[in-house]
């Protein structure tokens, strides 16, 4: 992910972006950010994440020897986290 401001890469398990409290701020320029889902390109992820899990994930998982009856909410999970974009924080 990058800084809206100064476009500083800041990973998405980084300390910044996933401590304790509701400000966070960029690692490079101190600005405060946040994190928000784009709903448009979710809108157009879940879909195929979803056929990606009914017709290669979930098989695969099952020929493996596993129920394969988690795997759904790890892929909506994955579809929500790669939906993810910093924004600046407007009340700068």
């Amino acid at each position: 992910m990058k800084c809206p401001y100064c476009q500083g890469s800041i990973g998405f398990f980084s300390k910044a972006l996933n401590g304790f409290g509701k400000e966070k701020k960029c690692p490079h320029c101190n600005k405060k950010i946040k994190m928000k889902i784009k709903w448009k390109l979710l809108a157009i992820l879940l879909p195929l994440v979803f056929l990606f899990h009914f017709f290669i994930l979930k098989p695969a998982v099952i020929i493996a020897g596993f129920s394969g009856s988690g795997i759904a909410g790890i892929s909506g999970a994955l579809a929500v986290i790669l939906s993810l974009r910093l924004y600046p924080d407007e009340s700068d």
